[in-house]
């Protein structure tokens, strides 16, 4: 029953993190395609308040891996080195540019050149790891024995292009919600022209995969009732680029963050009981139950109610519509 417990965990850690961090990283890739500097600024400015901490779902995430499926952790260190140093660096990139280009003057320009490359390259990074680790491990007695490179394929880049473009559909959204006049007219123009992109890029990786892995295959067709994922997901990415198009504010990042929690239910779906694909089952991945139940105190009970209390008040406080003067200071 922990074992469950703790994946229902990751899966929410990980679903909020794709629905909050996914947009700022969205925004950051649209900002490199305005050359309005005022514009540039509101943009900046609506994701500004609340940036830094939609990344500790990311680092909730990790811990809760780390702790309660250690295997996994080292399986997916091991194989995903270069695609998480990578998007690591990508994120002290996109921090220190969105720091450091409030205060500068002449050099303005290059720090908005560095959100824009953090932005993308983190947002790349981790559709190749989801790519990567939907393809599979080459793994032997719980331990990564490949050769570091099989996040190099062909489908794992395209899972990283679909990613992004995914986000960046997150932050058009993320615009019109906060947005007002030119910024949210951006934003419903980048949904309008984003989600049919989203949706064939999600719908041909579904594909990929069912053609590619007879196990996932035969699960599809075994239950052809979880159709209903996809489905829904591409329903709701074409729900809002129709609400953007009707002019609300709200709906197109509802729709969108739906959509979202539709491909990580579908990508769930396809592998379980498996937690390293056709490798480790859930079982065989799970710490110790005395360890499970240790970091129940410790995570389970103060660190994800801080952390859920903290984005709650943090979106609170910054709700409403935004403006280029709430920027850095």
């Amino acid at each position: 029953m922990m074992d469950w417990f703790w994946l229902a965990v990751l899966a929410f850690t990980l679903a909020i993190y794709v629905a909050l961090d996914g947009f700022d990283l969205g925004v950051g890739v649209l900002s490199g395609f305005i050359r309005d500097a005022d514009l540039r600024e509101e943009m900046v400015a609506s994701i500004s308040p609340v940036w830094d901490g939609n990344g500790t779902w990311l680092v909730t995430a990790g811990t809760v891996m780390f702790g309660a499926f250690p295997p996994v952790y080292s399986i997916v260190l091991s194989a995903l080195y270069i695609p998480i140093t990578c998007m690591l660096a990508g994120l002290v990139m996109r921090g220190i540019a969105i720091e450091f280009r409030h205060k500068a003057n002449t050099s303005r320009w290059i720090w908005d050149i560095l959100l824009v490359v953090g932005s993308f390259l983190t947002a790349f990074m981790q559709g190749v790891a989801v790519g990567t680790y939907a393809q599979g491990f080459p793994t032997a007695h719980m331990q990564f024995i490949g050769t570091g490179f099989e996040w190099a394929s062909s489908f794992s880049l395209w899972c990283g292009a679909g990613l992004t473009l995914g986000y960046m559909l997150l932050g058009a959204s993320w615009l019109v919600l906060k947005g007002e006049n030119r910024l949210a007219d951006f934003g419903r123009a980048g949904v309008r022209a984003l989600a049919p992109v989203v949706i064939l890029f999600a719908g041909s990786i579904f594909v990929i995969t069912l053609m590619t892995y007879q196990q996932v295959e035969n699960r599809w067709l075994t239950y052809p009732a979880l159709f209903v994922l996809p489905v829904l997901a591409f329903m709701s990415f074409g729900g809002a680029r129709i609400t953007a198009n009707n002019g609300a504010s709200h709906s197109p990042y509802r729709f969108v963050v739906a959509g979202c929690v539709m491909l990580l239910l579908t990508l769930a779906v396809s592998y379980l009981p498996y937690v390293v694909p056709f490798a480790l089952t859930l079982t065989e991945a799970a710490a110790p139950r005395v360890s499970q139940q240790f970091m129940f105190w410790g995570i389970g009970l103060f660190v994800l109610p801080l952390v859920v209390g903290y984005t709650f008040v943090s979106y609170s406080v910054f709700k409403g519509k935004v403006s280029r003067d709430q920027a850095y200071h």
